[in-house]
């Protein structure tokens, strides 16, 4: 059966922030596109509106130094330069070089309605330096009045500038200036508008003209609206964010993973597991339940375990007593009462292998701690067991003679023992068993593999454990108790090695311990 491909809990976590701002994202350009399609002009108190005003100055300084007849170049000039399309709407309600065709009505309507007025600025005597009053400072016709001090004073000849006391209004002053009016979206046809007052203070020409601008984008190659800020805060709230998410995912996956460690740790039979109880959340209160229900297991287990061999071992003097006894009945029964009594002993050698094995596991498990591993050549181990358990097999070993494993010279052979045993008891006396060593990333792999009928694949999993037979065709009819790979396995981790079991293709069954080596360690040939 396939495994499911697993995705982490960071990255799961990190995938609900970013689907979280894009759907804030969302929601701003959303709201953004409203506000922009019903109304632009509020960005011309940003950024934008800068933008327009000093491109106004430098328009306005341009033309009014030219007649009008030259403004088209400059016009286009300006246009090319930033991909829009541009012209000067006059005081009459003319333009000024009929760039611009087919103007929107919304936009006719926003120029005739906010036209400004024209600067009050009034005729001046260049040559005395003075402004005349208005009339409403005049008096009767007759009546002798001095003229106001505010209004009569005689310029400095030296200091051609205004005195003070001639400054004109804050409205005359704005009027003087280049001045974005709106800034609208024509719908219809996508494209965006935008109207700048000049003031051109022109003594031959108008006072002022319009500057009308149109672009197919909202941006205007940065000249209406700048994204790169925009873009900047997106992707620096973005950062913002994963940063300030980080800490708090990584502090939860991180002990994740030392809980995952724990329980993997757990299903290998190491109940040691120690783990950081000090979180005072949901995270911490699982690290303790996890770490008392370990020790809680590994008491139970050990409790189990020395039942199991104390009750063994008690089982041992009746079981040589019974055995004793149906010996000296043999030599007293007739001939016709032999058979029934060697059915008897025949139970009685069976509950004696039943025994032994109870036995062995008991010893091999029980307060079992990792050996200090010693050098053992491989090969010699290997054949010294083959010669022991299957001699009348013709092995196939492909094992390198130099080769150095570490480990308990008395626990590797039982391993491999009880390996060789299960392999001929299931696939017969006439087996063909090939056993390989490999070399791999500083530990030797060493492979039993049999061709017998194999393990249904849901049940290789449970082999491992104690008294389990995997089918019905497994029985005590063909021996075995369930205890033999239980007690490989425990043999084998007390080496510090590892084993696993797996169907071979196309027909057999492989069992494969892992055992620590370095090639510091391999004998000189």
């Amino acid at each position: 059966m396939k495994s499911k491909r697993s995705i982490s809990l960071l990255w799961k976590m990190l995938i609900w922030l970013l689907l979280h701002l894009a759907l804030l994202a969302l929601v701003v350009i959303s709201l953004g596109v409203w506000q922009f399609r019903s109304g632009l002009d509020v960005l011309l108190r940003g950024s934008a509106g800068d933008r327009l005003r000093a491109s106004g100055e430098q328009m306005s300084s341009q033309l009014r130094e030219l007649p009008q007849r030259e403004w088209e170049p400059v016009m286009k000039a300006f246009a090319q330069q930033h991909g829009v399309v541009c012209d000067i709407w006059m005081p009459h309600g003319d333009w000024a070089t009929h760039t611009i065709s087919d103007v929107p009505p919304e936009v006719m309507e926003r120029l005739n309605r906010d036209r400004p007025p024209r600067p009050p600025q009034g005729p001046r005597n260049y040559e005395s330096g003075m402004r005349p009053p208005p009339p409403d400072r005049l008096g009767p016709p007759g009546e002798h009045r001095p003229p106001p001090r505010d209004r009569f004073v005689q310029r400095d000849p030296l200091n051609p500038e205004p005195p003070r006391d001639f400054e004109d209004p804050p409205r005359a002053k704005e009027l003087q200036h280049a001045r974005p009016i709106f800034f609208i979206a024509d719908n219809n046809r996508d494209a965006y508008w935008a109207a700048v007052y000049l003031p051109m203070l022109s003594r031959n020409g108008p006072d002022h003209v319009v500057w009308v601008i149109r672009s197919e984008s909202l941006s205007g190659n940065g000249l209406l609206f700048d994204v790169t800020p925009w873009v900047i805060g997106a992707v620096s709230l973005l950062l913002f964010s994963i940063l300030f998410w980080l800490p708090f995912a990584f502090s939860i996956t991180r002990y994740v993973a030392k809980l995952k460690q724990a329980t993997d740790h757990i299903a290998d039979g190491h109940f040691d597991v120690t783990l950081d109880t000090r979180r005072r959340d949901e995270l911490g209160s699982l690290g303790a339940a996890i770490q008392s229900m370990a020790a809680r297991i590994d008491h139970l287990l050990k409790g189990q375990k020395r039942f199991l061999g104390d009750v063994a071992h008690e089982l041992c003097s009746p079981l040589a007593r019974l055995r004793t006894g149906l010996g000296i009945l043999e030599t007293r029964l007739p001939e016709a009462e032999q058979s029934r009594l060697a059915a008897i002993e025949e139970e009685a050698t069976e509950l004696a292998e039943l025994i032994d094995e109870i036995l062995a596991f008991s010893r091999a498990t029980a307060g079992m701690q990792e050996v200090r591993g010693k050098e053992i050549v491989l090969r010699a181990l290997v054949e010294e067991v083959t010669a022991r358990e299957a001699p009348q097999l013709a092995l196939e070993i492909q094992i390198d003679p130099v080769l150095i494993v570490l480990g308990d010279t008395k626990l590797l052979k039982r391993a491999i023992g009880n390996v060789l045993r299960n392999a001929v008891r299931y696939a017969g006396d006439q087996a063909h068993i090939r056993i390989h060593a490999l070399l791999e990333a500083g530990f030797v792999h060493l492979s039993i593999i049999d061709d017998g009928p194999g393990v249904p694949e849901s049940e290789i999993s449970h082999l491992f454990e104690p008294f389990y037979r995997p089918d019905t065709a497994r029985t005590r009819e063909t021996g075995g108790v369930g205890l033999g790979l239980t007690i490989v396995k425990s043999c084998v981790e007390a080496c510090g090695g590892k084993v696993s079991a797996r169907n071979h293709s196309p027909q057999g069954f492989c069992v494969e311990m892992t055992f620590p080596t370095s090639s510091s360690k391999l004998l000189d040939s």
